[in-house]
């Protein structure tokens, strides 16, 4: 008998032998490896599959139905909850204040490697390492502060325009009951597409998607947002060299390539030329240059922008919309406020941002619609520092990844109050610390410190207006109230279906 067990008596290869050997290896492997992964986190409760491996955390994305999902696990393991091997998630405000402090030491996660879309580098939001991640997001801030403030709510009111004219025209053809949610999509990719390049995509007008945007996203959302949960998957198909092989071509005709090209052929032109050759009203990308961005830079970056600008505030204006329309005390709260501060001469056309920010109400309906149709629902890990930390009483060791559960975080009745789940902007109205401190906690889905999402500036002043709008101008009324739209929940959401009637409001002057 062979001492290999390989090897049959005669010295030659033992198929059978070789494959059984090779599965009892395997499982060997798989029973080591899953104690190993279960010991560091053991004191965490949490799903039993999450204690071993990342397929519950995959699981839960790829359905759809995330939010409830993780908040229902949330709501039985408590404020810490394990999620994976080495991956824990938490509601806790203190908590994530302070993660987000400019004297944390926490560190970016290798996650945010998961929106890689180019095997020649990182854009802004895949870099992890936090020098050069600080330095990249020092070039970028400029284009969404100070001095190009006034820029940006210009362009926001030219569009604002575009869409109540759009939507009036619609009116005026008879096409009442129209798929809002799909309006506001082509009204923000043109808003967005200007603002950044400098020319809108023209998907407004046209009630159009152009260059498949919108398509693409129904299939990259799903796959990006649950397959690359895993770790292992997300090392191999975000790798260089899986990337120069096998990722969307520029040269594509479809796709998220066929994005990728228009990104790349608008820099390519403003590169090619210089201003005094080219004068025309300043832009994100001018900006980017001026303050040293390379040609590939603000490809990678135009790449994050576009997405990062347009799908979460179009959530929340859907969002809202349909929050309004299925609560009748609030909807006409909102409008009998705008329509005194029209008969008052408080507000312009379009209202300003300074101006909206004075009207009490429509501001509480902003937080309360932003907080119940949280945009992110799960995600954006940080990384405990390798001396270890301690969150809600319990050790948490160094290198673990911390996930923001924003569902159960928004609807946290320690801070929001027994009617959490309720759409109720009254929570909202009045200036003492208590109001203070729920503006604090909802101001958490921007970040903070190193962390602060670069387009807050943008999405606040649109959220402040972009209702003002639409309720000066229009009714809305849900168009099948059983069922007024169909929604996938992902770490972002998708949204179809959404029709909604909208007439003309002749009574506010």
């Amino acid at each position: 008998m062979s001492l290999i067990p390989f090897l049959d008596a005669s010295g030659k290869l033992g198929w059978t032998q070789a494959a059984l050997s090779a599965a009892g290896l395997t499982f060997t492997w798989y029973i080591v490896s899953s104690v190993v992964a279960w010991y560091k986190l053991r004191h965490i409760p949490g799903p039993f599959l999450a204690s071993f491996n990342n397929i519950w955390g995959f699981w839960a994305i790829c359905t759809g139905q995330s939010n409830q999902i993780i908040a229902d696990a949330q709501k039985k393991y408590g404020r810490v909850m394990r999620v994976a091997p080495d991956a824990i998630s938490t509601f806790d405000p203190e908590t994530l204040f302070r993660i987000i402090s400019p004297r944390s030491n926490y560190l970016r996660s290798q996650w945010y490697t998961n929106a890689r879309f180019d095997h020649r580098g990182d854009s802004v939001f895949t870099m992890t390492n936090t020098p050069s991640h600080n330095k990249r997001k020092a070039k970028l801030a400029p284009a969404f502060s100070g001095k190009n403030v006034p820029f940006l709510e210009t362009k926001l009111d030219k569009w604002l325009t575009a869409l109540i004219k759009t939507i009036r025209d619609r009116i005026a053809k008879g096409e009442e009951t129209i798929e809002i949610g799909l309006l506001i999509e082509h009204f923000q990719l043109d808003l967005i597409s200007e603002l950044s390049m400098g020319q809108p995509w023209g998907n407004l007008q046209a009630n159009e998607d152009h260059f498949g945007y919108l398509e693409m996203r129904k299939t990259v959302i799903p796959s990006i947002q649950s397959w690359l949960h895993i770790p292992l998957a997300r090392k191999i198909f975000m790798s260089s060299v899986f990337l120069k092989l096998f990722a969307p071509r520029t040269t594509d005709t479809k796709g998220l390539g066929l994005f990728l090209g228009v990104l790349e052929d608008a820099v390519k032109r403003r590169f090619s030329v210089t201003p005094e050759k080219a004068p025309r009203e300043q832009d994100i990308l001018d900006i980017w240059i001026e303050h040293g961005h390379s040609a590939r830079e603000c490809q990678l970056d135009l790449a994050i922008l576009v997405p990062a600008g347009s799908d979460t505030t179009i959530m929340m204006i859907r969002g809202t919309l349909l929050l309004l329309m299925s609560t009748p005390a609030v909807y006409w709260k909102l409008k009998q406020e705008i329509r005194d501060a029209i008969s008052d001469g408080r507000i312009s056309s379009p209202v300003t941002n300074e101006e909206a920010k004075s009207l009490e109400y429509t501001q509480a309906v902003v937080r309360e619609g932003f907080r119940i149709m949280m945009p992110v629902n799960y995600g954006f890990p940080k990384q405990v520092p390798d001396s270890g930390d301690t969150i809600c009483g319990i050790p948490i060791p160094g290198g673990t990844d911390v996930y923001v559960n924003y569902e159960s975080l928004m609807r946290c009745e320690e801070v929001f109050g027994k009617d959490a789940d309720i759409f109720r902007p009254e929570r909202f109205l009045g200036s003492g610390p208590d109001v203070a401190y729920k503006v604090k906690v909802l101001d958490l889905a921007f970040g903070g410190g190193y962390f602060t999402c670069l387009g807050k500036t943008l999405a606040v002043i649109e959220m402040n207006k972009v209702f003002v709008e639409l309720f000066r101008n229009f009714n809305f009324q849900t168009a099948n109230p059983e069922k007024p739209w169909r929604r996938e929940v992902y770490t972002t959401w998708l949204v179809h279906d959404f029709w909604t009637r909208v007439t003309e409001d002749t009574t506010m002057g």
